[in-house]
């Protein structure tokens, strides 16, 4: 398996590199974030690849940072996201970006990305969230019942709502409300 390149950049592309690795050129898919960081033609370069292997083809994926290749692996392991679509995915938005954006379930964000509608946008969301969910207790309302303020948390994250725009609305709302009672409420104030 190749994990990484590196070599003489001797052609670049918005969409892909070739790198002369000792006399042989690989030819490296990229995303338009690591096209705005390679260095200028017939310098060094260093990239950490994805090898693909189909039936049909064997494709390296390139990547200057790491937390953008590992997005790259999450993003292939939903289901109906090939490496293509996931590296044009990380063309559109930053790694960061993109993850915040998951947490909080901005399906339109999502859907506004080439090759990707509202149904594989819930999928991703679905799928990916909680490998990305990592609330600080700080972030968490202090003065209510925990459970329900938890369960109505993630029922308005999934929602499509934003983890701090849910906590705010939250904080407003009555310690002695059902579960239901605090859904409704919140909508009320997110809307």
């Amino acid at each position: 398996m190749i994990v990484h390149l590196s070599g003489k950049l001797i052609f670049k592309d918005p969409s892909y590199a070739v790198i002369d690795v000792q006399g042989v050129g690989y030819n490296v898919y990229i995303s338009l974030n690591t096209y705005n960081l390679l260095p200028d033609i017939n310098n060094d370069v260093y990239l950490l690849t994805y090898f693909n292997v189909t039936e049909k083809s064997q494709d390296l994926f390139g990547f200057n940072e790491n937390n953008e290749k590992e997005l790259f692996t999450m993003l292939i392991s939903v289901s109906g996201i090939g490496p293509k679509i996931a590296i044009n995915l990380l063309s559109f938005v930053k790694p960061d970006d993109f993850k915040q954006r998951l947490i909080s379930g901005e399906v339109e964000m999502l859907t506004s990305l080439p090759g990707i509608g509202p149904k594989t946008a819930r999928r991703i969301i679905v799928e990916l969230k909680e490998k990305f969910i990592k609330i600080d207790k700080n972030d968490l309302p202090i003065d209510h019942n925990s459970n329900l303020d938890s369960d109505a948390l993630n029922a308005l994250m999934n929602l499509g709502f934003r983890s701090k725009d849910i906590i705010k609305a939250l904080n407003k709302i009555d310690d002695d409300c059902s579960l239901e009672e605090k859904i409704k409420l919140a909508l009320k104030e997110l809307r």
